[in-house]
Formats: structure tokens, C-alpha cells, sequence
């Protein structure tokens, strides 16, 4: 019996590999585990989160990745990136306005006062016009000065005369006048006193540009009369002017000169009429510097004015009873400043004296005066010892303290 053996064909690797290809690509592809979808998710927000090539690393993530000895870290790649290029913004700062100071303040006022002046009429124009013409006679500028008086007697006249175009400047333009007589001076200076006496003139009147320079020509005029009515307009205008008036020095001197009067016994060569007025436009003068002596901001100014303080300290205890009391009491009241006590006590000669003089003084007011102003100059620290080097200061106050009226 014979028997035949099958022989089969040899496959080649080649053929063998292409086979099993065939049968993989032919079988069912198997679906990705839960386990591989994690994986996908953490390396997709990975790549998220890893900056792009235009994007500025900070300085310890690039070290951390460029870092060669980390065995995980790749080559550095150095790559040139442009910097971000941002739209300039403007910015716009806030304008801060600078606070306008006391001069420039009252430029501004006064300009707005003169702008709202009124025009006047036809015959009140020609009346200051001779006031102002160099080439009028004296007989008519006299007359024309009478006239102005005239009106400003009339009280309803008062207020508008002083918002009428040119009024006040004519008054005060003849008052400034070296050349002018004593009758258009006592003309003119009259009438601007009355000018002076309604409240609601008084911050107008002192805003034209020659006021204070008239007020001060005058109140040392070498007439009685002539220096009262300047002394008492002034007195006027101090209600509402204190800062500007305090600051003015050619007016504190001039007001300076009026309070020293009888200085070498001047008073005695006069006549008892121009004495009598000399007395009272001292005294005038005297009540406006108490006035302004009680005001917090114009206290420092005054006090430190040196025609005004040494002044006071001259004709203290050489005037008649009520000038006297007015002298003491404005010096008290500058002592109630805590910043005027080094400067009294150390810039203002014989200023202790003077409060030692009046305590031991009959004068029951002045010496109260003197008590309170002691006790306020020893309130400071730098004042005391000078204070104790006073002669008769500790003898004096201790008699007083002693005394029950």
C-alpha cells in the first residue's frame, strides 16, 4: 500500500509579516480603558498650561526647565521673543490749584469791585473832574471838594456815592496831594468819613487802590482836625479790614505816630482846643488796636510790628485814665497768643517793667491787666527766668496777692 505525504509550501519572514499585518488590521479595535482617558485629560490641560513661545516664562520656571542637571530636563532652546508692545495711555493728572495768597486775593477783589462801579451823572462827573484837573484854581477845587461834602452828608447818598465811578478815588487822589491846602484836605477827609460810616461800605471804601496810603498821609497831618477825621475813618474801616490793615506797615506807623503824641511833651505847646482833639484821636486809635488785638490772626502781626508795641510800652502809665486801660488791655491781649510770648518777652525792651509798674500802680483796672499778662508770660517755659530776673516782679505780685478788693 502506498502512501503519498502532502508537502506544504514554505513562507518566507517577509510574507510571514505581512500575513500577521493583514489579521491585525482585520480584528475589532478595542476600546480605550477609563484609566487611559485620565492620562488624555491631565496631558491635554498640562499642555494648557505650559507657556506658549510668545509667552515670558518667570525666572524660576525657565531655570527649572533649562536646568542641566536634571535628568528629565531637555537641551535649552534659546529663542529670541519680542517684548509685548502695549498702546501708550496719556495720563491725565488731576490740575491742583495752588492757594492764593492775601495780595493776590485782594488784587482780585478790587478788580471786581472796580469793574462794578457805576457811572455818574452828568454835573456829579464835572464836580470830579475838578477835583482831578491839575490846572483847576484853588477857589474852584474848593468848592468842588465843599459840594462832594455836601452830598455825603445825606445818609441815603452814602452808599451809592461809594459805588459811583470815581468818587472815593477823587477824594483820596486830593488827600495823597502834597500841593493840596488844608481846606481841600479837610474838605475831602471829612467826606470820606462819612463815606466810612455805613457797615456796608466799609470792606468797599478800603479796596481802593489810595485808601490806606490817604489814611496814613493824614492821621499824621500837623492838623488836629485833619488827623481826627482820618484817625476815626480808619477806626471805621478796621471792623471788617483787620488782616489787611495789620499788615500794612506805613498805616501801623502812621497809627504809631498818632498814640506818641505827647511824645516830649508836644501836648503842652498846643492850644487846649487842638489839644483836646490831639487826646481824642489818640484815643481813637488806641480803641482800634484793642479791637484788633482780640482776633487770633491779626494778633501775631501786631504783635510782631515794632512802631505799634513799642509804642504802647512808651506812653504806658503817661496818659490820661482811659487811654491807659485801653494801652494795658491791648497788651494783655497780645500776650494771650501762645506764639507772641517769646517774642514779647525777649524782642519788646522794659515790656516786663511795665506790667510790674502797673501792679503796684493805684489803678485798679491797669493792675488786673498786668496780673493776667504775667501769668500769661509765664505760662511759657523760655519766659519764666526772665521773668524771675525782673526787679520787684516777685515782691509786687505777692502784695497783690494779698489785697481782697
Amino acid at each position: 500500500m502506498s502512501t503519498s505525504i502532502s508537502q506544504e509550501k514554505v513562507i518566507s519572514p517577509s510574507q510571514m509579516k505581512l500575513k500577521q499585518r493583514s489579521r491585525y488590521s482585520q480584528m475589532r479595535k478595542i476600546p480605550p480603558s477609563p484609566k487611559d482617558n485620565r492620562k488624555k485629560a491631565s496631558n491635554a490641560a498640562s499642555s494648557d498650561r505650559s507657556p506658549r513661545k510668545d509667552e515670558v516664562r518667570s525666572p524660576r520656571a525657565s531655570t527649572r526647565r533649562t536646568s542641566s542637571s536634571s535628568p528629565r530636563s531637555s537641551p535649552a532652546i534659546h529663542t529670541t521673543t519680542s517684548p509685548r508692545i502695549e498702546p501708550a495711555v496719556q495720563k491725565i493728572e488731576p490740575v491742583v490749584q495752588k492757594p492764593k495768597d492775601a495780595d493776590e486775593l485782594q488784587t482780585e477783589l478790587q478788580q471786581q469791585m472796580l469793574a462794578s462801579l457805576k457811572e455818574p451823572d452828568a454835573s456829579l462827573k464835572a464836580l470830579l473832574d475838578v477835583l482831578t484837573d491839575p490846572s483847576a484854581t484853588h477857589h474852584r477845587r474848593v468848592n468842588a471838594c465843599g459840594a462832594i461834602k455836601t452830598l455825603t452828608l445825606k445818609k441815603t447818598n452814602q452808599i451809592p456815592l461809594v459805588r459811583t465811578a470815581g468818587v472815593v478815588s477823587s477824594l483820596t487822589t486830593v488827600l495823597c496831594t502834597v500841593a493840596a491846602t488844608e481846606e481841600e484836605r479837610t474838605r475831602c477827609i471829612n467826606a470820606l468819613m462819612q463815606l466810612c460810616i455805613p457797615e456796608e461800605n466799609w470792606k468797599m471804601v478800603y479796596l481802593f487802590p489810595h485808601t490806606a496810603e490817604a489814611l496814613a498821609r493824614n492821621m499824621a497831618d500837623k492838623y488836629p482836625q485833619i488827623r481826627y477825621a482820618a484817625c476815626l475813618s480808619t477806626s471805621f474801616l478796621a471792623k471788617k479790614n483787620r488782616k489787611e490793615m495789620a499788615s500794612n506797615r506805613i498805616l501801623m506807623y502812621a497809627i504809631a505816630r498818632v498814640i506818641e503824641v505827647d511824645k516830649n511833651g508836644n501836648l503842652e505847646k498846643k492850644s487846649a482846643k487842638d489839644k483836646k482833639v490831639l487826646i481824642a484821636a489818640r484815643l481813637c486809635t488806641l480803641k482800634m488796636l484793642l479791637h484788633l488785638s482780640k482776633d487770633k490772626d491779626v494778633s501775631p502781626k501786631l504783635a510782631r510790628m515794632e512802631s505799634i508795641t513799642t509804642a504802647l510800652v512808651t506812653v504806658a502809665n503817661h496818659m490820661e485814665k482811659d487811654a491807659n486801660i485801653l494801652c494795658m488791655a491791648t497788651l494783655t491781649n497780645l500776650t494771650r497768643h501762645p506764639d507772641n510770648l517769646n517774642h514779647l518777652m525777649f524782642k519788646v525792651p522794659k515790656l516786663a517793667s511795665i506790667f510790674v509798674t502797673n501792679v503796684e500802680g493805684s489803678e485798679v483796672e491797669c493792675g488786673k491787666c498786668a496780673l493776667y499778662a504775667l501769668q500769661n508770660l509765664s505760662c511759657d517755659s523760655n519766659c519764666r527766668q526772665e521773668l524771675a530776673n525782673t526787679a520787684n516782679l516777685l515782691g509786687s505780685v505777692t502784695k497783690a496777692a494779698f489785697k481782697h478788693d
